[in-house]
């Protein structure tokens, strides 16, 4: 196919007749491209969209900014939770106290705090049925808010005071003639004949055997140290005084006295805590004299700087001075009672009370004592300051045991009577100063063992026949 070449305008090179741009001077032909042509368009493509670009992003720049701008709904975040060192718990994760897996029902809440007690204010009662066991003896929780049980099926309870719900129960080697609360937290169960051991049961962990602690025959009494772990049993039998850790029950000492120790007491002698073992001695079943032997229960050998001061012939229960510094107690056989210092130099006074006295309390900061006279049916008041029988204070029934409220304002006395098992019934309620009977309540027959609530404002009645637990608590 031929084509016509024609001569460039601008160089002179031949082309094709018809074409738009010379291919030697690269110049076009018939003068530049109309504007808005599609080649035209084409070369501005690239500026178009780099504009576009731009715009857009001035766009999101602004919506950024002002969303930014704007208040959060939700408020401010929370601070960040500060971990724990590791190999420890976060007090969130870890409750305050566990379910209790030997528990009847829920575990116990906090009590309110309550007022203190009033003399003047009038006392109620009301019972608590236990039904199935006979109660030998009792003593509060330290909150309050319950009560542990010793029963004759060798049985350890614990009730709720409110609704006399049972809340825990453990069985243990032999029935509980006595417990004693120790450290607030366990509970000692004392049976004075055919035992040889003391039951040590942590009230804290029910589903577990109590600690055994072997004393010997017939424990007598124990008391706990002020080292928060130790505590130091007598035995009347084996004669023997001896030194426990709780909670292992290991025996870390023990000392042989000569006469029946019954009653231990935390005393001060010498600027430090003291161990007073009050007991005595009988020849063909009749009393032959008494004894209080002292000592420190820290030294080695245990008992090494033992002194023994005699005190009478036949020592009933009795209290020591708020300052550790004395001990009141009454001694049956010759119807006196004692005020006993050991503090420093060793001094005995001694005042006649009345006939057959089986207790001896303090009131009022010690510038009382009393005693429980079982056979006269009476209280004999004692000042001590004169020791002098200042007042007689009858009962209704036959004085067994009492117990003051930690104030020492306030005395409890259960009126069973000293058989056993006990048949009286009722409680007097000796306050005031002077001291006097301020209020007889009634309670199930056989009432046997009395206790109060670490701040005073209940106390109870165990009854022996009735199988219940009279509670007292002020109107």
């Amino acid at each position: 196919m031929n084509e016509r070449r024609v001569p460039c305008p601008s160089c002179g090179a031949r082309i094709i007749e018809g074409a738009r741009k010379c291919r030697a001077c690269k110049a076009w032909i018939g003068g530049e491209r109309a504007r808005g042509s599609a080649a035209s368009l084409s070369g501005r493509e690239p500026r178009l969209a780099r504009a576009a670009v731009s715009v857009a992003s001035g766009v999101a720049a602004v919506i950024i900014a002002t969303i930014s701008s704007l208040k959060s709904p939700v408020g401010e975040a929370p601070p960040l939770t500060a971990l724990a060192p590791e190999g420890t718990a976060s007090p969130s994760a870890v409750p305050e106290s566990a379910p209790d897996p030997a528990a009847f029902g829920p575990d116990l809440s906090e009590p309110e705090p309550a007022p203190p007690p009033e003399p003047k204010r009038r006392w109620r009662s009301r019972e608590i049925r236990i039904v199935d066991v006979h109660p030998l003896d009792i003593v509060f929780n330290p909150s309050g808010e319950s009560i542990y049980v010793s029963g004759d099926d060798a049985s350890l309870r614990e009730y709720k005071i409110k609704t006399g719900d049972i809340l825990h129960k453990a069985s243990v080697p032999a029935q509980g003639d006595h417990i004693r609360l120790l450290f607030d937290r366990y509970v000692a169960v004392l049976r004075h004949i055919d035992a040889a051991r003391i039951p040590v049961m942590d009230t804290t962990a029910w589903d577990r055997d109590p600690v055994l602690l072997d004393v010997g025959r017939s424990p007598g009494d124990i008391v706990a140290l002020p080292d928060g772990r130790t505590v130091i049993a007598a035995t009347t039998d084996t004669k023997r005084v001896t030194k426990f850790d709780l909670p292992t029950g290991v025996r870390l000492a023990n000392i042989t006295l000569p006469h029946a120790t019954g009653q231990l007491f935390l005393v001060q002698a010498e600027g430090r805590p003291y161990i007073a073992a009050l007991g005595a001695l009988t020849h063909g079943s009749r009393p032959a004299g008494a004894w209080i032997d002292l000592f420190d229960p820290s030294e080695s050998p245990f008992g090494a700087t033992r002194r023994s001061i005699a005190v009478g012939r036949e020592p009933r229960e009795g209290a020591i001075t708020l300052d550790g510094g004395a001990v009141f107690f009454p001694d049956r056989l010759s119807n006196t009672a004692v005020l006993l210092s050991v503090s420093g130099v060793t001094e005995t006074r001694k005042v006649p009370v009345g006939v057959g006295p089986t207790a001896g309390f303090l009131l009022h900061g010690d510038r009382y004592g009393i005693t429980l006279n079982a056979e006269a049916r009476t209280a004999s008041v004692i000042d001590l300051s004169t020791m002098a029988v200042t007042s007689t204070l009858p009962f209704r029934g036959v004085p067994r045991t009492g117990v003051t409220s930690p104030d020492r304002k306030t005395l409890f006395v259960a009126l069973g009577g000293t058989a056993w098992p006990p048949n009286g019934s009722g409680v007097a309620v000796i306050a005031g100063d002077p001291p006097k009977v301020v209020a007889s309540l009634p309670t199930g027959k056989g009432a046997c063992a009395v206790a109060v609530s670490k701040d005073g404002t209940r106390a109870a009645v165990a009854s022996y026949w009735d199988r219940s637990i009279t509670v007292l608590e002020q109107q």
